[in-house]
């Protein structure tokens, strides 16, 4: 039985507090929320004495099945919200379900053969504490349809790819080493899954596919890029409303697209897996990270403490991570992670306009490091403080010195 929605929202602290714990090794230098998720010119100011709300956007959930009617690859399609690009998030097929104290987890992807893709959206949205707008299940003709805008696409794949037919036995789908991979072949791939073999053998493959698929996307100008503005509350324009998977791909591919894929760890220990299934548990800081970013109006408020923002300067996402665990194990809630383009400042700023939010953000100190908090009149709808990490923080991670405070009533310039 799957947990009722009280106990996932307590859970999800209590995976972020264990994350706190393990170094979960993330790809350096990615652009978080590269698709201009209330992007503005810099680190250090929305525009002035305005309100400017976070931008809502179109999440799929697609499950790929193989010949068998299996989950094979699961993934979420995050469309940007102007319409154009987005995040391919993919998702470990045996990531243990999110359940309650006592009661065993099974693979997410296991899901689908016991109640179709109702049961297997839940549990997505469970583990991952969002809602999507959409969740679809398409076989490798149906996935081969949608990707035919691409065309053909460079893939390298590290090993072979294999699937188990009707009768069990194993069959080539794609050799191991570079080529030159049509929509068919990729689908091939998405589509494969062989029985009995540890799915963490596969995951690299599915990643390689994917980034396949994103090379399919339309490269977006500099220019164009880096000119997006916030718009302000009165300006805000709801997210393309999108229906179908046809509708979501036609969007993905008119704009440039990030791969992220979640780490998965096996669960090895008696306690935790005692059937020994091919059983991952996800890190809780990572999926919020990740989340945040590319999904923000898509996740679900975790308790009923302050709202955060974070600005990172950093191209390196394991310092995002860091703040966002670190922020959630406290009780915050992280609604907004952007990556802005500014030279990091050697303190760590918090921005606030409310003296309440301030009493709270200032308990932070203790796991972030030292603070300056400066009273702004901006606001962003939903969010009660807007942090911006600076070096100190990063100089924090490796010392764990102590950690102070300081005020100014001087707004960003």
């Amino acid at each position: 039985m799957t947990a009722i929605p009280a106990r996932r929202r307590r859970r999800l602290i209590a995976a972020v507090t264990t994350s706190i714990l393990s170094v979960i090794a993330l790809p350096s230098g990615l652009v978080l929320g590269a698709n201009s998720l209330l992007r503005d010119s810099g680190g250090n100011n929305v525009e002035s004495a305005v309100t400017v709300d976070i931008p809502t956007n179109a999440v799929e959930m697609l499950a790929v099945l193989n010949s068998r009617n299996e989950v094979s690859s699961l993934a979420l399609i995050a469309i940007t919200p102007q319409g154009k690009g987005g995040t391919i998030v993919s998702i470990p097929v045996g990531a243990a379900t999110d359940v309650a104290a006592g009661e065993l987890s099974t693979r997410i992807g296991d899901s689908y053969a016991e109640g179709g893709l109702d049961a297997l959206r839940f549990e997505v949205e469970s583990l991952l504490n969002i809602t999507v707008n959409v969740a679809d299940d398409v076989t490798s003709t149906e996935l081969a349809a949608l990707l035919a805008p691409i065309g053909a696409q460079p893939l390298t794949l590290t090993q072979p790819l294999f699937d188990s037919d009707l009768v069990g036995a194993t069959v080539t789908v794609l050799p191991a080493g570079a080529m030159t991979a049509t929509p068919e072949q990729i689908a091939i791939g998405l589509s494969s899954s062989q029985a009995k073999i540890p799915e963490s053998t596969r995951l690299p493959q599915v990643k390689a596919l994917w980034n396949a698929v994103a090379r399919g996307g339309v490269a977006v100008p500099v220019e164009t890029e880096t000119s997006t503005t916030v718009p302000t509350a009165s300006e805000n324009t709801a997210a393309p409303s999108l229906a179908t998977a046809q509708e979501f791909f036609t969007a993905l591919f008119a704009g440039e697209i990030d791969v992220w894929q979640f780490g998965a760890t096996l669960l090895t220990d008696a306690q935790r897996n005692p059937q020994n299934l091919d059983l991952y548990s996800v890190d809780g800081g990572e999926v919020l990270m990740v989340m945040a970013s590319v999904a923000p109006g898509s996740l679900n408020l975790t308790s009923s403490n302050i709202a955060v923002m974070i600005d990172v300067p950093f191209n390196n996402s394991t310092f995002a991570r860091e703040a966002v665990t670190r922020l959630a194990y406290m009780g915050a809630n992280v609604v907004l992670v952007r990556q802005v383009s500014d030279i990091p400042a050697e303190r760590t700023v918090v921005y606030f306009n409310d003296s309440l939010a301030k009493t709270e953000g200032e308990t932070y100190s203790s796991l972030l490091g030292a603070l300056e908090f400066v009273q702004t009149t901006d606001v962003v709808s939903g969010v009660n403080l807007r942090i911006v990490l600076g070096n100190d923080f990063v100089a924090f991670l490796g010392s764990g010195a102590s950690s102070s405070s300081t005020t100014s009533t001087t707004g960003p310039k």
